[in-house]
């Protein structure tokens, strides 16, 4: 009950104590290389049924991000409009701009989740690649080697906000999640004792009541 309650006063992020999840734009705007948006003349025909196109900069270079129905994305080549695939070494480069005080310490590829980046009632992409940096926050940027999309930002005060909020809230540690249904029969348990102490709590304040 502690937890839950406590864990749902953090959800409203009081006094803004923790940083925003989001990139900014001038973040992104460094990532990509350009900083001026373009219409292409002259679209070339996707090689693959699509029912969206993006078009975007990566490390001052333009690309097309086409979205299949079920979802999936897959870069194309701008002029050609033939599926292509992004050098992680190019990734890698563009990632190394997102902090320009900052220095780009260390280059991990996850191929499993972790505590850090796990899917929880949501799909999450792997592997997945994360930059992460010396800065003051130490601040870890996830980025996708299929479309090169920040799919995820993380500085030390939101992997503080994690545990205090997501672990205590939502309990998705991570030997629960990797064996389910363990976290559904402990997150039941605790639903079944918190209304006991719930109830309870009513019968004896009503009975205080009538007296």
């Amino acid at each position: 009950m502690l937890t839950w309650t406590f864990s749902g006063w953090l959800s409203l992020n009081p006094g803004e104590y923790f940083a925003s999840r989001n990139t900014t734009g001038e973040v992104l705007q460094r990532y990509a290389g350009h900083d001026a948006p373009t219409i292409a003349t002259k679209l070339p025909t996707p090689q693959s049924a699509a029912v969206e196109a993006r078009f975007v900069w990566l490390d001052g270079s333009p690309m097309i991000l086409a979205a299949a129905r079920d979802g999936t994305q897959r870069p194309l080549d701008v002029t050609s409009g033939q599926t292509t695939a992004l050098p992680q070494d190019r990734l890698w480069t563009a990632a190394a701009k997102l902090l320009p005080q900052a220095r780009l310490a260390d280059r991990m590829v996850l191929e499993e989740y972790d505590s850090h980046w796990y899917a929880h009632h949501h799909d999450r992409e792997l592997p997945v690649l994360r930059a992460v940096f010396d800065d003051d926050a130490r601040t870890w940027f996830h980025i996708s080697p299929v479309t090169g999309d920040i799919v995820g930002r993380a500085d030390s005060s939101r992997r503080t906000y994690r545990w205090l909020f997501n672990a205590l809230h939502s309990f998705d540690f991570r030997l629960l999640l990797m064996h389910r249904p363990a976290w559904d029969i402990v997150v039941w348990l605790l639903s079944i004792l918190g209304t006991i102490v719930s109830v309870s709590g009513v019968v004896v304040g009503w009975r205080y009541l009538r007296r």
